[in-house]
């Protein structure tokens, strides 16, 4: 493999890491783990999501998501209701206040890459348009145009 596509993967990689746990340390304030932290990021990108639907997601077995899903409506931060369709089925809701530690979780990720910027003698509008191109041959991305 090429030294180059080397570096970058790793330096890219480690840049996502870094991000992602400057953003995590707003979940000491909120008394969340980062477990709890996924489930609730799940829940927030699936619509209609079940304790299964969550269970598949995360990899774990049905009974250890229905006891995290317990954790975080005590806490506050999920709640649990029927489905207008079919009543059998119990559909995940967030609270406001997942939103909250959610958007919290984001501002902290944006300052931290605001900050990094400002650092760098990096073009921002440069930057943005070759990121913007390598997502758009993702196939995530080439949904997006």
């Amino acid at each position: 493999m090429d030294k180059d596509i080397k570096m970058i993967e790793f330096e890219l990689r480690r840049l996502a890491d870094i991000t992602k746990n400057i953003g995590r340390q707003v979940l000491k304030e909120y008394d969340i783990s980062e477990t709890q932290f996924i489930a609730i990021q799940w829940i927030n990108e699936t619509e209609k999501m079940t304790i299964g639907d969550l269970a598949l997601k995360m990899n774990l077995a049905n009974s250890s998501t229905s006891e995290l899903i317990d954790q975080l409506t005590q806490k506050g931060y999920c709640q649990r209701e029927k489905d207008d369709k079919d009543k059998r089925k119990v559909i995940l809701k967030l609270t406001n206040k997942s939103i909250e530690l959610i958007e919290a979780v984001i501002q902290k990720r944006q300052i931290f890459l605001q900050n990094l910027l400002q650092k760098s003698d990096i073009d921002m509008q440069i930057l943005k348009s070759q990121i913007h191109n390598l997502y758009i041959n993702t196939d995530e991305g080439e949904d997006i145009e």
